[in-house]
């Protein structure tokens, strides 16, 4: 309370004027393996274009980027992705067995060994090592005049090479330069090591042994990664060329993919304070590689790559020794489903085509962990009727634990589609496809509306499915808690049921239930924010109550409710409540159920009966 002096009116003002606040209903999340992109950290794409310039095109390793189209040709436009690749340990993300390729280029600093003998004018002969660096410095090369009439001869005793020159019968050399040129380029060991060049035609003198000198080895200076670890990287090369500006320092830095040019980054500097640092402008710009100048001199022209087209090599998905570990993920690394921890606004998680029972089970618990999605899971490839029945429930062939959540979905079967790489049929996983469905619903509707039917269920650019499900067989499945994708002559495909895998019959074995109560539950929690740390008492109460009321009563007038109530008084908060600085309000629902079971009476009457007395109820 204020200090007032004097008698008087004083206002205060207190803003509880609070909405609740607008959330996702069917952003969704995968883990898979893909060809590129960041491991275990997920990214966001809104589209199948951005998936592909993320994560790269199909993979026959997974299902992933069949799952990722498939969710966009439904509907779907928020997905966070998730790539993942082998940990020898599970619990160190060090471990990761990915590898990227790379490419290390060289400096201009190579020089090549050189010796001249001879007189300029009479009989020099220019000698150079074959290759540049400092192994030519231990090449010798020796012109040896002995005998009488001896013929022109090369010697090569290790590195050191020796000429015999052609000598008359007096002892004296008559071999000319020329000649001992082409005796040179004539002998396989001595061309191998060195070339004679001359341009005199005098006679050759002999001259003692002498090493080449001035050979030295271009040093490491620029290290060419990939920007993702992957065989993807082999498919990259980059070009070095001379810069436009100042083509004696600088350089230009061409990457292809594929053998197409992809990106261009002009007049680079091997200079740490330069503001077009090799490392400041590649390593911020480009999405294919990362560079690490090497250079041991900083800024100097020598210090710059040679010119020349270098492919990067060695890189690894880290796919050998994939287990459901992987997948599954750790929580104290943020791997596999993990690494979405720090992602809020998702709804739905996934991962297409693991249909093993750990990761199943691994996504069940992530999800009822977190309270605030749902995981879309599909039965195994192949399966019939009663076998998924038997994978839901953990019997028959199966020795894992019934799947039992209302944070759960088990879809059947997989859905066959024109693979884009081969031009053939294949069988994809559904979870993709429904996902897209459930985004498409909320999109033409709202979040507790059914993902299932012929409008809102209707699965788009599939051929046929993996197995069409009888009426009969329908009625097996769906009382299990599997909900079949069926085929219908007249409306194609559509998802034909809407069940949780959650086994005690109640209000939340119904999708359509349990993603109402999580988008109340999370809307209201996300907005009563306000009320934390504010005074335990009857306004505040009332506070929270005009914040409930008005969404609650919205959702009920939109469909989403039949009736609903808010209870924040002296009853939920006690003394006892509020002395542990407690706040406790109620908030009573009753949701809006489907018509899954329609039953049509056809009354038959005789030619007199008056209809109303049949209408007429007691």
């Amino acid at each position: 309370m204020g200090t007032y002096l004097s008698p008087g009116i004083y206002t205060r003002e207190v803003d509880f004027s609070f909405y609740v606040k607008q959330i996702s209903t069917s952003s969704c999340g995968m883990v898979g393996v893909a060809e590129r992109g960041p491991i275990n950290k997920p990214v966001l794409v809104t589209s199948w274009e951005q998936f592909i310039n993320k994560f790269g095109s199909y993979l026959q390793a997974g299902y992933l980027a069949y799952a990722a189209r498939a969710f966009f040709d439904n509907g779907g436009s928020v997905l966070f992705v998730n790539r993942i690749a082998h940990l020898t340990d599970r619990t160190d993300r060090n471990t990761l067995t990915a590898v990227k390729a790379q490419a290390v280029l060289k400096d201009r600093r190579a020089a090549t060994a050189s010796l001249v003998t001879g007189t300029v004018g009479t009989d020099r002969i220019a000698w150079r090592a074959i290759q540049p660096g400092a192994a030519g410095n231990a090449v010798s090369v020796e012109l040896v005049v002995s005998g009488n009439d001896t013929p022109l001869s090369v010697e090569v005793l290790g590195q050191a090479i020796t000429v015999n020159l052609a000598t008359d019968g007096a002892g004296d050399p008559v071999s000319t330069a020329d000649q001992v040129v082409a005796a040179v380029v004539g002998s396989p060991e001595a061309s191998a090591r060195v070339t004679a060049e001359t341009q005199d035609a005098g006679i050759v003198q002999a001259a003692a042994s002498a090493n080449l000198s001035g050979g030295m080895d271009a040093m490491d200076t620029l290290k060419v990664r990939a920007a993702d670890e992957g065989t993807w990287g082999a498919r990259l090369s980059v070009q070095v060329e001379d810069g436009s500006l100042d083509p004696t320092g600088a350089f230009n830095l061409v990457v292809r993919h594929k053998g197409e040019v992809v990106e261009v980054f002009k007049d680079l500097s091997m200079d740490e304070a330069a503001p077009n640092h090799v490392e400041l402008v590649v390593n911020e710009r480009s999405d294919f590689i990362t560079v690490e100048d090497l250079g041991t001199v900083s800024g100097l022209p020598l210090d710059r790559p040679v010119i020349g087209v270098f492919d990067l090599s060695g890189g690894n998905d880290g796919l050998t020794g994939l287990d459901d570990a992987d997948y599954s993920g750790d929580p104290s690394q943020h791997t596999g489903f993990y690494a979405f921890d720090e992602i809020d606004a998702l709804n739905l998680i996934m991962v297409p085509g693991v249909t093993t029972a750990e990761v199943i089970h691994a996504g069940v618990t992530y999800a009822e962990n977190r309270q605030d999605l749902m995981l879309l899971a599909e039965a195994p490839i192949h399966l019939e009727p009663l076998e998924a029945v038997d994978f839901r429930k953990g019997q028959g062939m199966y020795s894992h634990g019934a799947f039992n959540s209302s944070y759960a979905a088990l879809y059947y079967p997989w859905i066959e589609i024109n693979d884009p790489v081969t031009g053939k049929r294949k069988l994809v996983p559904p979870s993709g496809a429904v996902a897209g469905c459930y985004a498409r619903s909320d999109k033409k509707t709202h979040v507790w509306y059914a993902p299932a039917g012929i409008d809102r269920g209707r699965v788009f650019n599939a051929l046929s499915l993996g197995y069409k499900t009888s009426r009969g067989e329908r009625d097996v499945l769906y009382p299990e808690g599997v909900n079949v994708i069926a085929s219908f002559p007249d409306s194609g495909i559509n998802i034909w049921g809407q069940k949780t895998l959650q086994s005690q019959p109640s209000a939340l074995d119904r999708v359509n239930v349990r993603r109402l109560m999580m988008f109340i539950e999370e809307a209201i929690a996300e907005s009563s924010r306000f009320v934390v740390f504010e005074p335990n008492n009857p306004q505040t109460w009332r506070a929270l109550i005009r914040l409930i009321n008005p969404f609650m009563q919205d959702i009920k007038d939109k469909g989403g409710l039949y009736d609903f109530a808010v209870q924040c008084d002296e009853e939920t908060n006690t003394p006892a409540v509020i002395d542990r600085n407690e706040l406790v309000a109620r908030v009573f629902v009753k949701p809006t159920k489907t018509a899954e079971f329609i039953e049509l009476n056809f009354v038959l009457t005789a030619t007199g009966a008056d209809f109303k007395e049949i209408f007429k109820t007691g």
